[in-house]
């Protein structure tokens, strides 16, 4: 259902000719230094998953290039506090990923966040106040998508 929505619109926008990549990626799948980045005792800096994708779409490397008018990051796993109020700066005005290294990836503005998740249950309303939501309906989708 909701992997399809986004993936659906991909798709609707590449045959207008607006050609896009995404990444996808489990927050709840790895730990939080996994997923940012961690500083070892030695101050030597290793990225993490949301690092590495956000400065490739942000500095238009490793397969994301200028041409992409959509570069989505999808954030596929339930929201949790550890992970979602880091990205707080992202979702907000300023639009930059602040590292603990402190690095600053900007978002630029082919970039989107897209959080497909079960519920905002754990979701705070600093978060919920920054994005839009879709909701998907189970009993409206019917039970072909889960057979498909």
């Amino acid at each position: 259902g909701k992997t399809e929505v986004w993936k659906t619109l991909m798709e609707a926008l590449r045959a207008r000719g607006e050609d896009g990549q995404w990444e996808q990626a489990n927050p709840k799948a790895v730990t939080s230094d996994e997923l940012y980045g961690t500083m070892s005792k030695t101050k030597e800096w290793k990225d993490g998953l949301i690092a590495v994708i956000f400065r490739n779409m942000s500095k238009e490397i490793n397969g994301y290039k200028a041409s992409h008018q959509h570069k989505w990051v999808i954030l596929d796993g339930d929201i949790d506090a550890t992970w979602i109020e880091s990205m707080n700066t992202v979702m907000d005005d300023n639009k930059v990923l602040t590292l603990v290294s402190n690095e600053r990836i900007p978002f630029s503005p082919t970039m989107r966040m897209i959080l497909e998740i079960q519920d905002m249950k754990h979701a705070s309303p600093a978060t919920v106040s920054r994005g839009g939501v879709l909701f998907i309906n189970e009993t409206d989708i019917g039970w072909k998508p889960y057979v498909e």
